[in-house]
């Protein structure tokens, strides 16, 4: 078929393509719009919660050296109140205490007691152990850079907030960051009211730097940002990476946010700080033991937020792309073999009908889809065209032979009449020939031109007729020994088929048996799932228990905490009556003799003493050893639920497999079933078929009984080379 260019440039295919490709781009850019806004809800709450996370670890170090800070201090007021009411308390034990104290704890700076006035003992004695120029009761033990422990006497602070608040509230106090005038160092002072028979009778405290903050923030980073600070409940930078706002107040952006986290003690999230580099996170956190709320605050980089969603919507676009690309191309290519060509094809045909030519098949009508329909009606239409064309140049040349015959007929017409009579003679002779069953007769005689072909014709059939007996006499022997061979083979033919038929009686029990067998599997398969949701539930049981052993175990792990709070508590006590049983000895030896058996009695309390101290340490060895064996046993328990978790899940995964292996095993015994009738209509057909292949040697018989009466017919005619005389009679026709 000729090729045609003329096709319109904006053709449908191409239409197709377009159309496709600019779905594909609405469609892609959809999905990149709503999984980048998804995936920067997730990536957000992600980074926050794990920043929150992290910030939390730091908070939890903070409070918990401020805690321990705070029991020293506490555990020294407690010692001075007991030894006072054991009517023991003197300025020496005092100051033993402190120094003990603040050499034990190296964190402070600084352990110090402040009388008020004339209130530890009475006395008011510039001269007297612990007294400053004033005679006011004023030991200030500190640790000096080499960190050894240097004591002095200071001069009396009633003014200052470490002396007012605790005196004024009657209980602990944590004061507001401040500088220290003799060192210049940020510091923190906790603070609490000695009472004896409910009376103040001064106010103890510790100093204690607070560069370990700085320290412990400065080498933190969270999502690569070193960013992170702190401020006091009065709005004061405690640590910044820049030094020079410590001790500042906190100014600018996101005032109004410190604000509310002080007071909700909800953590706050500044968004675009900074102009939109950073996020600031404000983690408010209370001092336990004080009013005191403390701002953790931390910056993080935008780009940890941003850059997981760039580079996960930068892949999408990609791969994006090479999907569309790839499936434009994909579509061009179908599209230009099961459309682009076949219109193609179809407006050259459609070309070449409006042309007249109508010899070249339409392609294309061997298609089962639209295409294919508007060729078959091409073709069809063609087809018409065709044989219209065809029956005009047949009527005309029938309308002129028509013609040429009746002149013709009219000039024959007088001829033939004269002729007739000769004809008829002739014939009369072949046919009384014929009669008596001489095929070995010939007409030799010409016969006008228009007859002759009759004489041909006569001669022709008679030897036709000898030569159709002749065949007809060789095939009859040909037969008589086929029809043999046929019944031979009916005979063969119904024994292969009682063999069959027996064979499927045979494959008719088995696949029966099958059938049952699958039935039963499935059955099991059933009982196999139900355990399965036996078993899952059971699963889910333990999880919840394991989840409430995890819970218990937090609760004995916070128990262990309390022990070893109370344990050191005793061990103070245990300090305090070494103490108290050293200075017992001290009495009883100035008391000489007489006090021979009260020194005794104190060795032996202060020996009671060390022995409770000792086993005091060793038990808070013990229970922080049992808290992290604790730890380590909930970690377990929580992994073992973990573990039962997914258990359930394999369990539940295998369920959802044995009720699809049910599905299967029951569309596999509904297969089977039919497989068992279809057999069986089989093991009916072949015992038809046997039927049949006795009816085919009976037939053989009969067809080679019929053979031999059609030999015997045939030998009653003469053929030309034969030399047999058959004796024919005619019959009279009277």
């Amino acid at each position: 078929m000729p090729a045609h260019s003329n096709r319109p440039r904006n053709s449908l295919p191409t239409r197709i393509v377009l159309m496709c490709g600019l779905a594909f781009i609405v469609i892609q850019a959809m999905a990149v719009t709503i999984s980048a806004w998804m995936m920067k809800s997730q990536v957000e709450k992600s980074v926050f919660s794990e920043a929150t996370a992290q910030s939390r670890i730091l908070v939890d170090q903070i409070v918990t050296r401020m805690s321990q800070q705070n029991a020293i201090v506490r555990s020294t007021a407690g010692s001075i109140e007991a030894s006072h009411k054991a009517g023991t308390g003197n300025r020496a034990e005092v100051l033993s205490l402190l120094n003990e104290s603040e050499t034990r704890f190296t964190d402070s700076f600084g352990m110090w007691m402040e009388e008020t006035p004339s209130g530890f003992d009475g006395r008011r004695d510039a001269h007297a152990i612990g007294s400053n120029s004033n005679g006011i009761f004023f030991p200030y033990f500190t640790r000096k850079a080499d960190k050894s422990i240097e004591y002095h006497a200071i001069k009396e602070q009633y003014d200052h907030p470490w002396y007012t608040l605790p005196m004024a509230r009657g209980n602990g106090i944590l004061t507001a960051p401040y500088v220290a005038e003799s060192n210049h160092v940020e510091m923190v002072s906790f603070a609490y009211p000695v009472v004896f028979d409910g009376k103040k009778i001064g106010v103890t405290g510790i100093d204690t730097p607070l560069d370990w903050i700085v320290t412990l923030l400065g080498n933190a980073h969270i999502f690569g940002s070193r960013n992170i600070a702190l401020i006091s409940d009065d709005m004061l930078w405690i640590a910044n990476p820049d030094e020079t706002l410590l001790m500042q107040p906190y100014k600018g952006e996101g005032t109004s946010e410190l604000s509310r986290a002080v007071s909700t003690r909800k953590i706050q999230i500044i968004r675009g700080f900074q102009g939109g580099t950073q996020e600031r996170i404000m983690i408010p956190f209370v001092i336990p033991g004080f009013d005191n709320v403390w701002t953790l605050v931390v910056d993080v980089p935008v780009s940890a937020l941003s850059t997981p969603v760039r580079n996960n919507v930068v892949a999408l676009v990609t791969s994006g792309f090479v999907l569309m690309v790839l499936s434009v191309l994909l579509i061009y290519l179908i599209s230009g073999r099961l459309i682009r060509k076949p219109f193609r094809n179809l407006l050259a045909a459609v070309s070449d009908l409006s042309h007249g030519r109508y010899d070249d098949r339409i392609s294309g009508t061997d298609r089962r889809d639209e295409i294919g329909m508007v060729a078959q009606g091409l073709e069809g239409f063609r087809v018409s065209l065709l044989k219209a064309r065809h029956a005009e140049v047949e009527a005309a040349e029938t309308r002129r032979r028509h013609e040429r015959l009746e002149q013709k007929a009219r000039q024959e017409e007088e001829e033939k009449i004269r002729n007739v009579d000769r004809v008829i003679r002739t014939m009369d002779e072949g046919l009384s020939k014929l009669a008596k069953g001489d095929l070995s007769f010939e007409l030799s005689d010409s016969l006008p031109l228009e007859f002759e072909p009759l004489r041909r014709n006569f001669n022709q059939s008679v030897r036709q007729l000898a030569d159709a007996l002749s065949e007809i006499a060789a095939s009859g022997r040909v037969i008589r020994t086929g029809t043999s061979d046929v019944a031979s083979g009916a005979d063969d033919l119904a024994q292969r088929t009682e063999q069959q038929a027996a064979a499927l009686e045979q494959t008719v029990a088995a696949v029966t048996e099958t059938t049952q067998s699958v039935a039963s599997s499935a059955a099991q398969i059933g009982a196999a799932q139900k355990i399965g949701l036996q078993a899952r539930g059971s699963a889910t049981a333990s999880s919840e228990i394991m989840r409430q052993t995890h819970q218990a175990m937090q609760r004995i792990e916070e128990s262990s905490r309390q022990i070893v709070t109370i344990v050191e508590a005793i061990d103070g006590i245990a300090f305090q009556t070494n103490i108290l049983a050293l200075n017992a000895a001290v009495e009883a030896a100035r008391a000489g003799e007489a006090g021979r058996g009260f020194a005794v009695v104190a060795s032996e309390v202060r020996a009671l003493a060390l022995r409770c101290a000792q086993a005091a340490k060793d038990i808070g060895t013990l229970v922080r050893k049992t808290g992290s064996e604790i730890q380590t046993g909930s970690k377990c328990v929580s992994d073992t639920g973990k573990a039962l978790k997914d258990i359930s899940d394999f369990i539940a995964r295998i369920s959802d497999s044995l009720n699809q292996i049910l599905v299967a095993a029951q569309e596999q015994s509904s297969s089977l079933s039919e497989i068992n009738i279809a057999v069986s209509s089989m093991d009916q057909t072949t015992q038809k078929n046997a039927a049949a292949a006795d009816h085919s040697r009976a037939a053989s018989r009969s067809l080679a009984g019929e053979t031999e009466r059609l030999t015997a017919l045939i030998n009653r005619f003469r053929v030309p080379g034969s030399t047999n005389i058959v004796e024919y009679r005619l019959r009279d026709s009277a």
